[in-house]
């Protein structure tokens, strides 16, 4: 056992000084001389991906995750397993499948780093940003000494932990949304009719009254009539002369213009009571009536 640890290391200090040729050509060697080494096995399946080579490599890692624990890698070395097999995977297009070793692997080690920042790399091929960002933010707290964060190390901490309940909600309600969305289009694709407007004015000669809609707990409807009167004589009354007129004479209304518009709100029941005082020569006002002046244009 001593002496293939010996050849095991001269393979990997060849891999080290870069001579990837010669250290994949020791370890076929070793594996042609003891076939049952499981870490001989391994060993030249990184001499493969160190070499780029991922597609022969990945038979390799497959194998060894396949043979039984008796025969396999011992237990500390499994968790680089899932790693190395993983981002062959990922090298190779494989992501689906990647994503699984990589999750298989950090169920039976969660603690494992080198596991977890591949699992980032996995997240993000798969385009899944969000996660992969949480994932990088508790990687990155774990592995600085708390005194590097000082007084925010709580607080980052807990912004990660509502960052990833939110997202957990977000993707609780995203089937919801989606349905949302789809009706909206469906709806202006057979052409929904437009809210009606709360206001529609229908204009006579005289007369332009404008109907108030009613909103759903609303009183009997109310009609608004816009007449336009001429303005009333003007009288003017003169004292005798010589005279002037009396302090408490009241003086005749000054008329801004020609024309002048009064608005009548009456009830919906009396039937025509605002065009009947709109026929007339500029009867006086009712109550409920107002009465504005127009400057001539």
């Amino acid at each position: 056992m001593a002496v293939i640890t010996e050849l095991i290391d001269a393979g990997l200090q060849l891999k080290q000084q870069g001579n990837l040729r010669g250290a994949i050509e020791h370890f076929r060697q070793l594996q042609a001389t003891f076939p049952g080494s499981a870490r001989i096995l391994f060993e030249l399946a990184g001499a493969w991906r160190a070499f780029d080579v991922p597609e022969q490599a990945l038979p390799l890692y497959r194998e060894l995750l396949a043979l039984p624990k008796s025969q396999g890698l011992p237990p500390k070395d499994m968790p680089r397993l899932y790693t190395h097999l993983g981002a062959t995977l990922l090298a190779l297009g494989e992501n689906a499948e990647a994503s699984e070793i990589i999750e298989t692997g950090l169920r039976l080690h969660p603690g494992y780093r080198p596991l977890r920042a591949w699992r980032i790399l996995s997240l993000r091929r798969g385009g899944d940003h969000e996660l992969a960002l949480l994932d990088a933010l508790e990687l990155m707290l774990e592995s600085l000494a708390p005194s590097r964060w000082d007084i925010f190390e709580d607080d980052i901490v807990a912004a990660v932990r509502q960052m990833r309940q939110d997202l957990a909600a977000d993707e609780s309600l995203a089937p919801a949304a989606t349905s949302e969305s789809s009706s909206a289009p469906n709806a202006e694709a057979r052409g929904a009719p437009e809210p009606a407007p709360a206001l529609s004015a229908a204009s006579t000669a005289d007369s332009h009254p404008i109907r108030v809609a009613d909103a759903a707990d609303a009183p009997a409807e109310v009609e608004v009539a816009v007449n336009v009167v001429k303005p009333a004589a003007q009288t003017k009354k003169r004292g005798k002369r010589g005279k002037r007129p009396q302090k408490n004479q009241a003086k005749p209304a000054s008329q801004m213009g020609k024309r002048a518009v009064r608005i009548d709100i009456v009830d919906d029941k009396s039937e025509g009571s605002a065009r009947k005082q709109a026929a007339a020569d500029d009867p006086p006002a009712p109550s409920g009536s107002l009465k504005i002046p127009l400057d001539p244009d």
